[in-house]
């Protein structure tokens, strides 16, 4: 398929998507994606994966602030782009832009909509304690996530899976996605659906405080969070008023055996236990304030049984 168009992305879910596009001789002939940022403990100006991806392969470039820029608006108006691409691209795009291709603006988004719309619609599934999440193909219109529906695929949330693995294989199912429906799109064989408003729910972006565990809570629900959150902003909570991180953990049956009170820890077999309001999770990786990530078998000696794991710092 020979087509005309632009792609807007910035994280690797977008190239991603790219590197699906490319080996179907489906690549862009412009990609815009975010500006380089500071990364890193040394704060250094780093350019975003999409970015990096397009001047691997000379494709034209552009990294606006924002998406009223003259720039960029001059170098969309040169390519008149049958259609536009999006995929986790990060900024608002406003009625210049969306109104501009003839064929509008299509979307990759990271859920089942009109569920999970907005900013972490994967962290969201898999704190709600989804099952089943997937990709969506949509036709953009002014609102978050709001325009109608065009194709969709389905994944199954594995019970261990994290929202980084889960953001690579919904990347792997969206590039897929575009690539089989994208050329239907273009021959006018899909048709739109407009999303159910009384189904859609909204997420916002999260920050570091989300990550801070309450273990007050089921332990499916601890679980799931733990899982949401990693690999960011990463799950935490406190402990003799030293921050660790808890990086993995796993679903523990308690053999009819009594939980201790909610973040009380139990060390058996060089094996970490913490209590839940309901149940118990068994911790697998840790990281102690100013240390190292390593396996709670390394580390499980040092916890005093009884002691307890709280979501504040004392």
């Amino acid at each position: 398929m020979t087509v005309r168009y632009a792609f807007m992305g910035t994280p690797e879910f977008a190239t991603i998507v790219l590197n699906h596009l490319e080996a179907a001789s489906m690549s862009p002939s412009l990609v815009i994606t975010q500006p380089d940022r500071p990364r890193g403990r040394g704060r250094k100006l780093a350019a975003p994966p999409v970015a990096l991806w397009a001047k691997e392969r000379g494709i034209q470039l552009i990294q606006p602030t924002s998406c009223r820029d003259e720039a960029l608006i001059a170098a969309l108006d040169e390519l008149r782009p049958e259609v536009i691409v999006t995929a986790s691209f990060g900024q608002y795009l406003p009625a210049s832009i969306l109104t501009l291709p003839k064929k509008g603006c299509l979307n990759v988004h990271a859920s089942l909509l009109p569920k999970y719309r907005g900013a972490s619609p994967i962290q969201s599934a898999i704190m709600a304690g989804e099952e089943e999440t997937g990709v969506t193909l949509m036709l953009m219109d002014k609102g978050i996530d709001t325009g109608p529906m065009l194709a969709h695929a389905r994944h199954r949330i594995d019970d261990e899976i994290n929202a980084g693995a889960l953001n690579f294989a919904l990347a792997e199912l969206g590039g897929a996605l575009i690539v089989r429906e994208l050329p239907r799109y273009l021959a006018g064989e899909l048709v739109p659906v407009e999303q159910d408003e009384a189904m859609a729910t909204v997420t916002r972006r999260l920050r570091k405080c989300d990550g801070c565990i309450d273990f007050r809570r089921s332990a499916r629900a601890v679980h799931n969070h733990i899982r949401a959150v990693s690999p960011w902003p990463g799950a935490y909570a406190f402990l003799d008023g030293k921050r660790y991180k808890l990086l993995r953990a796993r679903l523990h049956d308690c053999d009819g055996h009594p939980c201790g009170e909610p973040g009380e820890i139990s060390v058996r077999s060089e094996r970490m236990f913490i209590s839940c309001v309901d149940g118990v999770i068994e911790l697998l990786d840790i990281q102690p304030q100013s240390g190292v990530a390593m396996h709670v078998s390394e580390c499980a000696h040092n916890f005093d049984c009884g002691a307890i794991f709280s979501n504040m710092e004392e």
